[in-house]
């Protein structure tokens, strides 16, 4: 019976991983939403679904009584689990463990890391691109652990099971720099503000570095973290906007291309205030104000980010440069 009950509440977090990532494309495709929205709201729900089923809060309740488990069940069915990964084939651990998390610091942080970092990135190159870099980060992560692990290095062997984010939300922040190495981004260093991309890889990169070669006893994945920044340089060249292959087109649009763009008298109206400011801004603020109401050029999709540079479809990644 027990048996039975630890395959059903595997199955069930199972299942909701599965709605997690086809919601992730269905709701960014027709709902207009944030793929970064769904994911992050995805970990925080199966967060706490894994920390019920994994306490014994609710253990003597009626109706889920004896449906606690440990926590090894949930690392050998749906973590990283290299053993599993080889002898049994469960090929899911490479994307279900990045759903998993069993620390409340744990999935802040990736929380956080995710939110802040993914949402940027998505504004920049869209819902289907952020999708692709920040799943094939993790599994190039994950399989840097598959392939380390026989040697028992770094700690890792075949039976430490892996679990969390991290490699995605690391190879976020290096598609980030990859594709836009002069920006600066908003993120938690000393306080939440914008700072330079370089600067951020540098002091993260920099410290999963170090602590490859210090190898401490942390239970943290560092080899993980840095195979994620790097692992999102190859993922980011090949899935990289057409705006970032050709850099002519990027060049700044002419006051008439840009009212080409306003749709009707409101509009317009918006676009001469900002190109009358004297102020930069007063004049960001106007074409935050008329990009966030126009369709984009390319997709027809309503409603572009401005970032003070660029302004960014949220859905195709076209960039326009006022």
């Amino acid at each position: 019976m027990m048996g039975l009950i630890t395959v059903a509440q595997s199955f069930i977090v199972f299942m909701m991983i599965t709605l997690s990532i086809i919601l992730s494309v269905v709701l960014p495709w027709k709902k207009k939403a944030s793929a970064t929205a769904v994911i992050t709201t995805s970990i925080i729900l199966i967060f706490i679904v894994v920390f019920l089923m994994t306490s014994n809060i609710f253990i003597d309740m009626p109706v889920i009584e004896g449906w606690s488990i440990g926590k090894l069940v949930i690392l050998r069915d749906l973590g990283f689990y290299p053993r599993a990964i080889v002898d049994e084939y469960y090929l899911w651990q490479f994307i279900t463990s990045t759903f998993i998390h069993f620390d409340f610091a744990h999935i802040m942080f990736n929380f956080l890391g995710l939110l802040i970092l993914g949402s940027q990135l998505e504004q920049r190159v869209g819902w289907k691109r952020f999708l692709v870099i920040y799943f094939g980060s993790a599994v190039i992560a994950n399989s840097v652990v598959l392939a380390i692990s026989p040697f028992d290095i770094l700690g890792h062997n075949m039976d430490t099971a892996s679990i969390g984010a991290s490699g995605g939300i690391y190879g976020i922040l290096g598609a980030l720099w990859y594709l836009y190495p002069r920006d600066e981004i908003f993120f938690p260093l000393i306080i939440i503000r914008k700072w330079p991309i370089s600067l951020i890889v540098l002091i993260y990169g920099g410290i999963s570095a170090l602590f490859i070669l210090l190898n401490p006893d942390d239970d943290i994945s560092h080899i993980a973290h840095f195979a994620g920044l790097i692992g999102s340089f190859p993922i980011a060249f090949l899935v990289r906007p057409e705006e970032e292959k050709k850099e002519e087109e990027m060049k700044a649009l002419s006051k008439d291309e840009l009212l080409e763009l306003a749709g009707n008298r409101e509009q317009k109206s918006l676009l001469h205030k900002a190109l009358d400011a004297d102020e930069k801004d007063v004049r960001d603020a106007w074409l935050e104000e008329f990009f966030s109401r126009i369709h984009c050029p390319k997709c027809s999709g309503r409603g572009m980010n401005y970032d003070g540079k660029d302004a960014i479809c949220p859905r195709c990644g076209r960039r326009i440069r006022p």
